[in-house]
This record gives C-alpha cells, sequence and structure tokens, in this order.
C-alpha cells in the first residue's frame, strides 16, 4: 500500500509524492523505517512537534492535522483529525478481515489471557494480537492497522478505566467472540463504583450478532444475559486437584491433566478462560491444551527470577485489589520464606483506604512471612497488619526499602504494585542487571 491509498481511505488530502508504505508509529521514538507516523495531539504532547525525529528514525511518510514546513519533500496526508484517520484506517482493515475476531476485557488478567489464547491459537492458524497491553483509544486501532492481512485470527485486548471506552473499541474491531476475564476493584476514580466496572466491561457484548459468543466468569453470567455465553468458574468447567509450587501449577479440568509453568493461581482462570474461548470457536480445547506447558508468563506478570537461593516473583506490571488477593493467595500456597513486597494500588478513589486495609489483613489471615508495604497508601495495610500482629514494616522511599531486601540471602519475595509505584526498579536495583537474566528456563 502507498500513502495516496492511505489518503483515499481515511478521507484525507495527500501531498508530495506517493511512496509505499509498511505500518504505523505514533511515537517517534519507536518509529521503525518504512512506517507512517501519525502525529497525535494529547493532553501533554503534540506528536507534530516530533515528525522531525520520525523522519530521521525513517519514517516514510506523516498522517498529520495540519502543514507542516518540513526540511524536504514527504508524502504527508492531511486530515482533521489524526486519530479518527487512524481509526478509519483499521475499521478499512476490520471490514476487509475474513478471520476470527477474539476481544479480551475485564478487570484483571487480560494480558495473560490474550497471549494464552495467541499462543494456544498459534498451534492452529495464523496469530495476530495487540502487543503489551495497547488496549486503549489508541492502542487498539494502532495495533489493528498494523495487523498483517493473512491472519486467521485476530486477538485484541480492549481496556477501559470509565464506561463507553470498551464500546468504542468493539464498534472498531466488531469481535466474533466477546470476553470478560474477571471483574473487580478497578481504576473506580473514574469509572465510580463496581457497578460501573460490572456495567463498563459489559460493554465488550454491545453490537452482538447472532452469531456471537460470550465468554466470561460464571459468577457474572448473570448480569449480562446473552443468548450464546460460555462460563468457566462454574460447576461445569472449573478447576480441580489444584496444586502449585515454585515451578508452577497444575490441575484438573473434566478429567483432563493440564499444567502451567506459572506458580499463579490467576493463571489457572485466565486459562480456563481461554479454553472456552477455543470452545466458542468451534475448537478442541483438550488436544491444544497439552500446550500450556510450554507457555511463558508476561513481563511483570507473575514471572519468576532466579538470583542464588533468592526467588523474585515478578508481578510488577499493575495492581488492583482482584490481582493483588489473588498474587499474595498465590504466595501463601508456596513453600519457604514468603515475602510480599506491596506498592500502592491507586485510581481506587474514596475508598482507597478501606482497599489497602483489607491488604493488611489478608497478609496476616494468608500467613506471608513478612510484609513489606510501600507507599503512602499502603500505610494504611500496613496499619490494620501491624495492629492484627502481622510480621510487616513500612517504608516511605524505595532506597531504603532496597537496602532490606539487599539482607535476603534466601527467601521467595513477591514484587506487586501499580503501574506509577515502579516496582520493577526495586527488581532492576536487587538484580543488579537486566532481568532477563534471572529468568528461570523452562
Amino acid at each position: 500500500m502507498d500513502t495516496y491509498e492511505l489518503a483515499k481511505i481515511v478521507g484525507g488530502r495527500h501531498a508530495g509524492r506517493s511512496t509505499p508504505f509498511r505500518g504505523f508509529s505514533t511515537d517517534s521514538r519507536s518509529v521503525s523505517p518504512g512506517q507512517v507516523f501519525v502525529a497525535l495531539r494529547g493532553k501533554v504532547h503534540d506528536g507534530h512537534h516530533f515528525v522531525l525525529e520520525a523522519l530521521q528514525r525513517g519514517a516514510v511518510g506523516l498522517l498529520v492535522e495540519r502543514p507542516l514546513s518540513l526540511p524536504y519533500e514527504v508524502p504527508c496526508v492531511l486530515v482533521q483529525d489524526s486519530l479518527e484517520a487512524l481509526r478509519s484506517f483499521a475499521r478499512w482493515r476490520r471490514k476487509n478481515f475474513t478471520g476470527k475476531v477474539i476481544a479480551v476485557a475485564g478487570s484483571a488478567g487480560k494480558t495473560t489471557t490474550k497471549e494464552l489464547l495467541a499462543y494456544l491459537l498459534s498451534k492452529v492458524g495464523k496469530v495476530c494480537k495487540t502487543p503489551k497491553n495497547y488496549n486503549s483509544q489508541v492502542g487498539v486501532p494502532l495495533s489493528v492497522a498494523n495487523f498483517e492481512e493473512d491472519c486467521q485470527f485476530w486477538v485484541v485486548e480492549v481496556g477501559a478505566s470509565q464506561r463507553g471506552e470498551v464500546k468504542r473499541l468493539v464498534e472498531l474491531v466488531e469481535p466474533h467472540i466477546r470476553v470478560i476475564t474477571a471483574i473487580g476493584e478497578e481504576h473506580l476514580q473514574t469509572f465510580g463504583s463496581l457497578e460501573d466496572v460490572l456495567a463498563g466491561n459489559g460493554e465488550v457484548f454491545y453490537y452482538m450478532r447472532d452469531s456471537d459468543w460470550g465468554v466470561c466468569p460464571q459468577e457474572v453470567a448473570y448480569h449480562y444475559r446473552l443468548p450464546k455465553v460460555l462460563t468457566f468458574g462454574g460447576e461445569d468447567f472449573c478447576p480441580e486437584q489444584v496444586e502449585l509450587s515454585l515451578s508452577g501449577v497444575s490441575f484438573k479440568l473434566n478429567g483432563v491433566d493440564l499444567y502451567l509453568p506459572v506458580p499463579s493461581l490467576a493463571i489457572v482462570k485466565n486459562a480456563l478462560c481461554a479454553l472456552r474461548v477455543l470452545e466458542a470457536l468451534g475448537i478442541d480445547w483438550e488436544g491444544l491444551s497439552q500446550h500450556l506447558k510450554h507457555f511463558q508468563p508476561v513481563e511483570g506478570r507473575f514471572r519468576v527470577l532466579h538470583r542464588g537461593e533468592l526467588v523474585l516473583i515478578d508481578d510488577t506490571y499493575n495492581a488492583n485489589p482482584p490481582s493483588v488477593r489473588m498474587a499474595l493467595k498465590s504466595l501463601s500456597l508456596l513453600e519457604g520464606y514468603r515475602v510480599a513486597v506491596l506498592g500502592d494500588m491507586l485510581e481506587l478513589g474514596k475508598d482507597s483506604a478501606l482497599y489497602h486495609r483489607e491488604v493488611g489483613r489478608l497478609c496476616k489471615e494468608l500467613g506471608i512471612d513478612l510484609c513489606l508495604f510501600y507507599g503512602e497508601q499502603m500505610r494504611q495495610a500496613y496499619q490494620e497488619c501491624l495492629q492484627l500482629g502481622g510480621n510487616c514494616a513500612f517504608y516511605e522511599e524505595p532506597r531504603k526499602l532496597l537496602e532490606t531486601l539487599r539482607q535476603f540471602k534466601k527467601a521467595i519475595i513477591l514484587f506487586k504494585g501499580s503501574r506509577g509505584m515502579n516496582m520493577e526498579k526495586l527488581l532492576e536495583g536487587l538484580t543488579d542487571g537486566p532481568l532477563s537474566e534471572y529468568i528461570q528456563d523452562s
């Protein structure tokens, strides 16, 4: 495809000589040679200020909202709204896609479930998936616009921090299978309430056609009353004989023995969800499920790292009450001296103190050997845990926390906190090098 065709698809005005391109980028720092740079206007930055950097890195064309003075002639597509133009191109790509589309929403486990699905479906055909956690109003259209044309499956992660956002993304990708991984307290500062979280994630079921399927946890299915739904976690699709160790988790599902090399209870639910999606697609999940034993977790999501006799669990990507509960329960089942390093759970609104106190209480109830709380919100967890007689300490700054962590010679240490707490920096400080050097081989 060339930039002139792009202009026709998005309804823009073309300037300069038409040039072939492959894909799009909205970040001038990570443009790949041959891409079109999409200049977006954000609340803080205006992409139009970074077009020269994008061109220096190999961009061959620009999608812009205003004429620019450039040192040499560059193919430009001029539009009224760059993001809407990107959505238009993604919508055109979806219209011409003949494979199956799966959209994954939920309060926790979206990225891991997406990765599990993409991994299993890759055994059947070619898969395109949203990279990393590109689940936003920018990330989803950018991902779809960059999907390769010869895929059989698209696995699209859709995220939201308020009502209306999932609906807008579902309208764009028109999924055949609509998934909710879990429902729990998330982004309450912007969602408002758990009821709004339930409704906001439920927007993944908007615009359903007669042939579409819904997949969701059994405990929330009654809220949505879907005509075609497969649930997990209920009596007919529930794990049995769950056993957790540092090497991974094993369980039985409808008589089938399954194993994943991730010591997490959360990934069991993610796997159940993924297998239900396969069933909705008409694919024999039992045959494909044996591939789960080779699945590798996503960075920052319960990866096991080794540093001598220290076992570090990297669950640093993000945190909210449901994901912290599951992480602590998983830690409590492991054999060894168990340490939880917990940073603030952000964006919980007016009830933030209540949810943090619950974390402190849970640490004591689960018998975590030592809890190290970090951040102003986690002060509430510390006070609750201390009052109940738990073994714990509180830190206002990461430097002193890192000094404490460096004293451990043998322990299992879980790291978890919201994105804004930068918990991965503690891990990096403890390993004195790239985390990839400490990942457990499978």
